[in-house]
């Protein structure tokens, strides 16, 4: 990565017109001071979601550890003679007051996030500075040293195209240098992975509404992570509009049942769980509604009515009585497992084309819907881009309507190599350059000869070939007028 970075320094420099050399300097040393403030930035945004998993930690040990502690506590001392107001004073609580101080926690990360951050600067006169020579950098925000470095990059060439390069390079660079950063603050992380998985395994018992509180967050957040996705295919036209992102809980219902009643349940008692599917048909009813749609808190909710209905159902299914101690307790511990687990709920995003999965479309529709996706989106990407025939098994005219200006469009930002039989799409999309391969004649025990030959259409020789590919050359088109009856202009 760190090559990486250095490979793209070496690109900016090329860049750097005659004359802009100051503007050029002025431009890496403001790229520096944002690389520093957006550490800082990241380092606040960490804290602050500490800051929110504590407070859930919070809410879950007074909820769910502390009683569980104290009735285990009770359970080994059984005889004790408490009442269960003398057993309340043994309930673990917090010393201080840790609801307030994780609050003004979160306050204080977000102030800090905000001062760094700073308000939108506007750039209105580009040739007027927005910061002082003499001004120190640390004292300035993000959006102000942002706008500047854009005023500059507009000094650097009167090619617009020079310029997008320039701030496209600068912007990668940045992001190597984050995601280095980030990869060294793992490898750190990571040495202390043995001592944190220990404590994770023995705090993960009873933690079945904070599970789903993370599951829903994942949700939220994916669907925030697409939603500039979604804004794009909004403002799109065409075929683009059709598409959408559905991001959703998904429940394997009947996974989930089918183990209970194989391991679990002795399905042939007499009771409500008698027979096979008799949980499922319940779960629908009581479970499955606030799996796939409910929050935490209702999910938590269903869970406890679903407990507290069939309760003394479900300990009657058991294939083991109380009296079988080890049996009965090693089946308690399987049963809780079950009960309280999530490997059975999901989220899943996925993309809609016309209010059809994708996956359930025609090749033809689902090969033009992902390449118009793909370089519709991946406008970020200056890598050159190699597509093996798009033209195969998609409608001609939505080829032309759709991917050709797309072609154009990308072709300014990354070098675009087609590999096609269709020389329309080589004449619409103005090639700069083309290759026409031609195979000789097979000779017996060898390959067939294979001929290059490569130019642009000022070139006559080319401007000939791709005529004479282009929908059989001119006889054909004279044959075709003549079926239609259709007179041609010499």
């Amino acid at each position: 990565m760190k090559t990486r970075i250095q490979n793209y320094n070496n690109d900016l420099a090329k860049l750097v017109v005659k004359g802009t050399e100051v503007q050029v300097q002025r431009h890496a040393e403001l790229s520096e001071t944002v690389q520093g403030l957006r550490s800082k930035i990241q380092s606040f945004t960490n804290q602050r979601r500490t800051f929110i998993a504590m407070q859930d930690e919070v809410v879950s040990t007074r909820s769910t550890k502390a009683p569980e502690l104290l009735r285990q506590t009770r359970d080994r001392h059984s005889h004790s003679g408490l009442s269960d107001e003398q057993w309340n004073d043994f309930l673990l609580i917090y010393k201080g007051n840790v609801d307030s101080r994780l609050t003004g926690y979160v306050e204080w990360a977000d102030k800090h996030i905000a001062e760094l951050t700073g308000q939108p600067v506007e750039l209105i006169d580009t040739n007027k500075p927005l910061i002082a020579d003499d001004v120190d950098l640390g004292t300035l925000n993000l959006s102000t040293i942002v706008a500047e470095m854009t005023r500059l990059e507009t000094l650097f060439s009167t090619d617009k195209l020079i310029r997008d390069q320039y701030a496209a390079l600068t912007n990668r660079i940045g992001q190597e240098r984050t995601a280095l950063n980030a990869l060294e603050a793992r490898l750190t992380d990571a040495q202390g992975a043995a001592t944190r998985r220990k404590n994770l395994q023995i705090e993960r018992d009873n933690a079945y509404g904070r599970a789903f509180d993370a599951i829903i967050s994942v949700q939220e957040a994916l669907a925030e992570l697409y939603a500039p996705l979604m804004a794009r295919l909004a403002a799109s036209s065409g075929t683009l509009r059709k598409l959408s992102f559905s991001v959703r809980r998904t429940v394997d219902y009947q996974r989930w049942g089918t183990f209970a009643e194989e391991n679990l349940l002795d399905l042939r008692k007499a009771g409500p769980f008698k027979g096979s599917g008799s949980l499922v048909d319940i779960a629908k009813k009581m479970l499955i509604p606030a799996w796939e749609n409910g929050s935490a808190e209702d999910i938590q909710t269903a869970m406890t009515e679903f407990i507290s209905t069939y309760r003394k159902d479900l300990l009657e299914h058991a294939p083991y009585v109380p009296t079988q101690q080890a049996e009965f307790r090693y089946w308690s511990k399987q049963f809780a497992l079950w009960l309280f687990g999530i490997d059975h709920i999901s989220v899943r995003y996925e993309i809609v084309y016309d209010g059809i999965d994708i996956r359930k479309l025609s090749p033809g529709t689902r090969g033009i819907v992902l390449l118009l996706l793909y370089l519709a989106l991946d406008d970020s990407d200056d890598r050159p881009l190699i597509i093996d025939q798009p033209e195969e098994n998609l409608d001609p005219k939505s080829v032309f309507e759709e991917l050709v200006s797309l072609f154009i469009s990308a072709k300014t930002k990354r070098q675009v190599i087609i590999v096609t039989h269709n020389a329309n799409l080589v004449i619409n999309a103005d090639a700069d350059q083309i290759i026409i391969a031609e195979v000789g004649p097979h000779h017996k025990g060898g390959l067939p000869p294979i001929t290059y030959n490569a130019g642009g259409l000022e070139n006559t020789v080319i401007r000939k070939a791709v005529c004479d590919i282009l929908e059989g050359g001119e006889m054909a088109f004279r044959e075709r007028a003549r079926r239609l009856r259709v007179r041609l202009e010499r």
